[in-house]
């Protein structure tokens, strides 16, 4: 990915939008209303970001089976759906009328939240279907299409209407009936060995799909959300981390409501990188709700498209970075329905198709969908006030990107970001490893490794670095600690070396990271070839051990090809040696 994007589209990115998508209605005054969709792709036709009739930027979708759903949802509540989605007859019987209560009340139907309405088994099979044929596309299953070529397969597929990420296998929640994104994932499982991390930047927890992968390694859950303490669905607390051999791959990172642009990207920066690195997936899903937007009218927290600009930003490049491009993207929430949907997912189209995005927006949309949008407004306006959010501004947008000057500080924004700083530290704690922490070292005005540096430099006449020769069985290995960059540089990792990441390359470029920090320490053997067959790292605890002095961690790792070998040298020259 590049910073500077082409002019034209990116054939290689795919929209899946179906006109039936749009009857997933739950009526006029429910929060998530189909009008959203319809201001979206009207949007994109207007700012020439996508064509509905253009065959290359465009992919058909097929309804998901009975068999598909099976896939996450028990068939005893896939009938209850089925039975749900008739319309009741005029001449229903008391007892007919019961066991619709009954089953609804049973099955999660019995509230607002997610009523029962007529079509919803047909309208919910074609949602998941949608992104059931998006990630088998990028992925290469035949369910996916077949194209004319593999240059022709699509690397990004964007589905608007997929990501019901609250329903569970037996229960609807939260607007959801069933959950697409799970039905995509557990049939590309059932295809494949594919890894598979999901990404859900909703501001409400991702439940429905951890549950679903909750014991599950080849499936990597990332969940970052508002914290349940004051919202729906109550759950997503950094401890619920996994079961079984899933533990460890469930990530939760809650936020206080009222995060900002600036904690929200200082959270999200770092933790997803190194989780990516760890995780070494096959292909990313990510969910992209905008209700996190500080319009809406249903969370507490206060983004702006400049936040939501960089999470997109930064899952294109995650998907470019470690899994050959293979990117599918969700929608999701988000309740401002006119102010913020249509801009923030067109803003993600765009990025996926490597288009410019329009400084404003198009006169003729804007005056097409700013007397609906005033129709709505005194609606949302009630529900940010509920939320304690600052009211919207009283005009509709006229740019894509919002202008901060409608934003102004939250008063306790010193606090809400110290307590994200020790969430972000809790996570790096209990799930990532120590030598992927190290090569994503938290920015210090200071080094911790200063005094040590001091003490090995003595004087400063000397260097603390040193080199020592070992003979093994397949020829000398040279040791090399506190490698500087520039040495670095100048080797590359052999394909047994995984401290990292399982690929060569990455391998190389997190070493390279390491040696020009200056929080860390590195150690290398390598041969004289240049192939680096081991490392020695030492570094700071983290944030997580604030106070504690003179705490250190260190990650060793040598090359799968050159264990056991033997060598005339007793120890590596450590750095603390």
């Amino acid at each position: 990915m590049t910073e500077q994007h082409p002019s034209f589209p990116n054939h290689r990115a795919r929209l899946i939008f179906d006109p039936m998508e749009l009857n997933y209605d739950f009526g006029e005054q429910h929060p998530l209303n189909p009008g959203r969709l319809r201001a979206l792709v009207d949007l994109l036709g207007c700012s020439e970001l996508w064509d509905a009739n253009d065959e290359q930027t465009r992919m058909n979708l097929r309804p998901a089976s009975l068999d598909d759903l099976s896939l996450i949802h028990d068939p005893a509540y896939i009938a209850a759906v089925q039975r749900l989605s008739e319309p009741p007859s005029p001449t229903i019987s008391p007892e007919e009328e019961a066991e619709r209560r009954e089953l609804a009340q049973r099955y999660g139907f019995g509230d607002s939240d997610t009523p029962a309405v007529p079509q919803m088994h047909e309208v919910s099979a074609v949602i998941a279907g949608g992104s059931l044929v998006a990630l088998s596309a990028v992925m290469g299953l035949p369910e996916g299409g077949t194209f004319a070529s593999e240059d022709e397969r699509p690397l990004h597929v964007f589905h608007p209407q997929g990501g019901l990420h609250h329903a569970w296998s037996d229960r609807a929640s939260g607007f959801c009936v069933y959950n697409d994104a799970a039905v995509a994932i557990a049939h590309v499982l059932q295809a494949s060995e594919a890894k598979i991390l999901y990404i859900d930047f909703d501001a409400h927890h991702g439940d429905g799909v951890q549950r679903a992968f909750y014991d599950d390694p080849r499936v990597m859950t990332i969940s970052i959300h508002e914290t349940g303490r004051y919202l729906f669905p109550g759950s997503g607390d950094v401890l619920e981390m996994g079961n079984g051999s899933g533990r460890g791959y469930s990530v939760n990172v809650p936020l206080e409501p009222f995060t900002e642009d600036d904690s929200y990207i200082e959270t999200m920066d770092p933790l997803l990188s190194q989780l990516v690195t760890a995780f070494a997936p096959d292909v990313i899903v990510t969910e992209h709700g905008c209700d996190t937007h500080a319009w809406d009218p249903l969370t507490h927290l206060s983004l702006t498209m400049r936040g939501i600009s960089a999470q997109i930003k930064l899952a294109h490049k995650l998907a470019h970075t470690y899994c050959n491009g293979r990117w599918v993207a969700l929608g999701g929430g988000g309740y401002a329905l006119y102010s913020v949907v249509p801009r923030a997912w067109s803003i993600l189209w765009a990025e996926m198709s490597e288009q410019p995005v329009p400084e404003q927006l198009p006169q003729e949309w804007r005056e097409r969908w700013k007397p609906v949008w005033e129709a709505a407004l005194e609606r949302e306006q009630l529900g940010q006030q509920i939320m304690g959010k600052e009211l919207s501004h009283d005009d509709f947008p006229t740019t894509f990107m919002d202008n901060a000057e409608l934003f102004p500080p939250q008063p306790r924004r010193w606090e809400i970001n110290y307590t994200n700083r020790q969430t972000v530290g809790q996570v790096r704690h209990f799930l990532i490893p120590s030598s992927i922490r190290q090569a994503f070292p938290i920015a210090r005005h200071r080094s911790p490794l200063s005094d040590l540096f001091d003490l090995l430099h003595l004087n400063r006449t000397s260097t603390p670095s040193r080199i020592r020769t070992l003979q093994t069985m397949r020829g000398p290995v040279l040791l090399r600690d506190f490698s500087p960059p520039s040495l670095i540089e100048r080797l590359r990792a052999d394909r047994g070396l995984s401290s990292f990441a399982r690929l060569p390359e990455r391998e190389h470029q997190l070493l390279l990271d390491i040696a020009r920090s200056p929080d860390c320490a590195l150690t290398v053997a390598h041969t004289p070839a240049g192939e680096i067959i081991g490392q020695v790292t030492i570094a700071p605890a983290d944030e997580w051990w604030e106070g504690v002095e003179n705490l250190y961690e260190v990650a060793i790792e040598v090359s799968s090809d050159w264990r056991g070998l033997g060598s005339r040298a007793r120890r590596w020259p450590l750095p603390w040696s």
